[in-house]
């Protein structure tokens, strides 16, 4: 027979039930409240790079890139076709000025050289030789001219004696003309005679100057065979280091082929190009911060060249510290330069976000979290990025790549 349940008893059943649902209904709260936690973005500020707005003089810079070369360096090419022989010297070997680095074939040259050497000295033979029989001819019609000027002299004094013989009847009227007229040829000759002298001289004098200016121009060229000679003696122009040198004995090489590349390796500067778009922001003079791997040095603009190659302006760096320890050859740098300087401007650091002026979307701290935030930035130094609106001084924005978030507008700090 069944029993009545007290009401105690019941009471008790009902108040269990409640706790079951109670503890199942905090359990699922706890649990739904955990997995939002866990799905919920966030961050820790140590695993991103932060930076601060704060107020500073900005240098405003353009970029450009760069490529570290050696200040000095020289290429040494072949002066004369032929081939090479011997490879005295390696690339990286250290020399001197006056070590030899290779050897051409220089028997043929040499043959040259020599056959051009011997018609210079007979070519000097000559022009002496016509020189010497020139001044004798004239010298002998010279003589002949004073003879027949004395001639005249004597035959113009025999006529006023036949005149003065007629004239007291010593003599006959036939005879003074006869000497008249012998008197006028031999008038008539000598100034022929004469003109002859001094046409023959104005035409020695001006084989004498192309006979002198041909034995110049073979002078010219024979020292210019005896200097290319002298040059086909492979030999380092400085003390420096020999960085490439063509070792392939036997190949045959042209006039203007590269043999050799001696560089100074102790000092360097730097080729620069820039687009053609900020032609007029930069001049020879321009102050340079120069990005090395940690570090950054100065330097400043030299020759900016006037020509615009592939839409791009050439120009070279002088490096203040040109023997820096980080700086090797060929290696790739950027430049800023720097064409103005912006007083109390608000900044934020330069880092891989910036691409230049325009409005970005940033990532502000507030509190314990990170609140996505429309910033508008302006002109950049090589490490700071003027703020014109969306920052505040002493505000916090993360400045490293948070691409990975772009699809939301808040995140969480943990």
């Amino acid at each position: 027979m069944d029993r009545k349940i007290s009401t105690e008893f019941a009471k008790q059943r009902r108040n269990k039930k409640i706790i079951k649902i109670v503890m199942s209904v905090v359990v699922s709260i706890t649990i739904f409240i955990v997995i939002i936690n866990l799905t919920k973005p966030s961050i820790n500020l140590e695993d991103v790079k932060i930076s601060t707005a704060t107020r500073d003089n900005l240098s405003v810079s353009i970029t450009a890139r760069g490529k570290v070369i050696p200040f000095y360096q020289e290429v040494i090419t072949s002066p004369i076709s032929s081939k090479i022989v011997n490879v005295l010297k390696k690339a990286g070997d250290k020399v001197s000025i006056g070590d030899p680095i290779l050897e051409l074939d220089l028997e043929s040259f040499s043959a040259e050289v020599m056959e051009q050497n011997e018609e210079l000295q007979l070519k000097r033979l000559k022009l002496e030789q016509f020189k010497v029989a020139t001044i004798s001819g004239l010298n002998e019609t010279q003589l002949q001219i004073n003879i027949d000027s004395m001639k005249l002299q004597r035959m113009a004094v025999q006529q006023i004696n036949e005149k003065y013989l007629d004239s007291i009847g010593a003599s006959t009227s036939d005879k003074v003309k006869q000497i008249e007229l012998d008197y006028k040829i031999q008038m008539m000759q000598f100034k022929q005679f004469k003109e002859k002298y001094l046409n023959q001289k104005k035409n020695s004098e001006i084989e004498i100057k192309s006979m002198e200016l041909d034995y110049k121009t073979a002078v010219n060229n024979t020292s210019l065979l005896n200097k290319k000679m002298q040059e086909a003696y492979i030999r380092s122009t400085s003390t420096a280091t020999l960085t490439w040198v063509n070792d392939e004995i036997g190949a045959n090489i042209s006039v203007g082929a590269n043999l050799a590349i001696i560089s100074d390796l102790e000092k360097y500067k730097i080729e620069g190009s820039l687009s053609d778009s900020y032609s007029d922001k930069i001049s020879s003079g321009d102050k340079v911060a120069i990005k090395l791997v940690g570090e950054t040095i100065s330097g400043v603009v030299g020759n900016v060249s006037p020509s615009v190659s592939e839409g791009a302006i050439k120009f070279n760096v002088s490096i203040n510290n040109s023997s820096h320890s980080k700086l090797r050859s060929g290696l790739k740098v950027d430049l800023y330069i720097i064409n103005s300087v912006k007083d109390n401007v608000l900044c934020i650091d330069n880092y891989s976000y910036y691409v230049g002026a325009g409005e970005y979307d940033l990532w502000v701290v507030n509190g314990n979290k990170i609140l996505k935030r429309k910033v508008n930035l302006g002109e950049s130094s090589y490490d700071k990025v003027e703020v014109i609106s969306g920052l505040e001084e002493g505000e916090q924005v993360i400045i490293s790549d948070m691409s990975k978030f772009n699809d939301r507008n808040e995140i969480t700090l943990k």
